[in-house]
């Protein structure tokens, strides 16, 4: 066994014995993972040991694993038919607004840190597309305990979920991009590209969501269900992926909202509450968030606080600057569209504060090839925007929910 693995092993006991004292504090469980990750690489590298952790041996778990895990936990949970009467604003909000906030926090970024030769533009957009990658699930936990609008609930759900996939498409071919400098696509290129990868994904991903819907019908047995959802998470990834060289994590996306959404079906037809698939998933997300928040805090240093503070101050701002210009900008655009249900302004303020960054954009953050030009410094942004999220936005959104709902 290798040093890594007992070190992740032992971090993720003591967090899980820990665990039922922190739910009677107001502290984020993912807080206290990271500081567990940190302290204790700390220490394990304090006795002279090595973590074994590099960038080449987790990046593909992290993609490959990791991210479609989250991403299908979310999607086989959503209501897909609230979400579909709020399809609108959801596109709009997770698609072309993350795309000009990730342009927006980008550019601040190149134009704060104002070095173009180590931090060139494509780098400061790559940092902008893993900081529009919102993660609700703090937010939404809050929700359901003060009985907040399942309207609410579904907006900002519904555009963490499509945001997420949107930005894994979009780090992709940027870090193609940055890899091909030499055949770099024009703007034009870059758009027909995305185009034609999140299409790919979604045909796909319709076709294997019915397919594996029609077996989780036909098959009785709850492990043969649970079988079921299992392929239909990672079947339509690989073939997306590694087959046709479209948007894997599109295609897991869809394949996860029809599935979910046959599943509940059934249930209301049994008049049964819940299934071991749907605990079956909550643990395989609880386990992938649990594995990206120990492996931030392992990966944090004490170097990186001291050489790269002004870089994390800088993307905090930039975050919020450009997460305020896609609420407040956008959603009074859609207000404005015909036979749309307007989004109050109270609600407007929690999607502002409740833009939490989470477990895909720290995913992405450890998935940046050290070939990336200022790689470092990009991770230690996302880092100071997740341990922002996790240290003042979150624990500042019970108080908010209560005021303005």
């Amino acid at each position: 066994m290798t040093a890594a693995m007992i070190l992740l092993l032992s971090i993720a006991l003591l967090a899980a014995l820990l665990e039922p004292w922190v739910k009677r504090t107001r502290i984020p469980f993912t807080a206290v993972l990271v500081i567990l990750g940190f302290v204790g690489s700390e220490v394990w590298t304090g006795l002279g040991y090595d973590t074994g952790l590099r960038w080449d041996s987790f990046r593909d778990i992290i993609l490959h694993l990791l991210v479609p895990i989250l991403v299908f936990e979310s999607a086989f949970h959503m209501p897909t038919r609230l979400l579909m009467r709020n399809w609108l604003p959801v596109f709009v909000l997770a698609v072309p607004a993350l795309l000009i906030s990730a342009f927006i926090c980008g550019y601040l970024l190149f134009i704060g840190i104002g070095y173009p030769q180590a931090f060139p533009l494509l780098t400061a957009l790559l940092a902008g597309i893993i900081l529009a990658a919102t993660d609700p699930v703090a937010v939404v936990s809050m929700f359901k305990s003060i009985g907040a609008s399942p309207r609410l609930t579904a907006l900002v759900e519904g555009e963490s979920l499509f945001n997420d996939a949107t930005a894994v498409v979009c780090f992709s071919l940027v870090i193609a991009a940055l890899a091909n400098r030499e055949s770099m696509l024009s703007w034009q290129g870059a758009s027909w590209q995305f185009i034609a990868t999140v299409g790919g994904g979604v045909i796909i991903g319709l076709i294997s969501g019915y397919a594996f819907s029609l077996f989780y019908r036909l098959i009785q047995s709850t492990n043969g269900q649970a079988v079921i959802s299992l392929l239909a998470m990672m079947l339509p990834f690989y073939i997306a992926e590694h087959q046709f060289h479209v948007s894997g994590i599109i295609a897991v996306l869809i394949s996860g909202l029809w599935l979910g959404e046959s599943r509940r079906h059934l249930l209301n037809r049994s008049k049964k509450k819940e299934t071991f698939t749907s605990h079956l998933w909550e643990l395989n997300g609880y386990i992938a968030n649990v594995i990206v928040f120990v492996l931030m805090g392992v990966t944090i240093t004490l170097d990186m606080f001291q050489e790269q503070w002004a870089a994390m101050l800088l993307g905090i701002g930039a975050a919020s600057i450009s997460r305020g210009v896609v609420v407040y900008g956008f959603t009074p655009l859609i207000n404005i569209l015909p036979k749309q249900e307007k989004i109050p302004l109270n609600y407007q303020h929690v999607m502002m504060w409740g833009g939490l960054r989470g477990g895909v954009g720290i995913a992405l953050a450890l998935s940046i090839p050290v070939t990336v030009p200022a790689w470092y410094t990009v991770q230690a942004i996302i880092y100071g925007m997740v341990l922002f999220t996790l240290f003042v936005q979150a624990p500042l959104m019970p108080p908010l929910i209560k005021k303005t709902l």
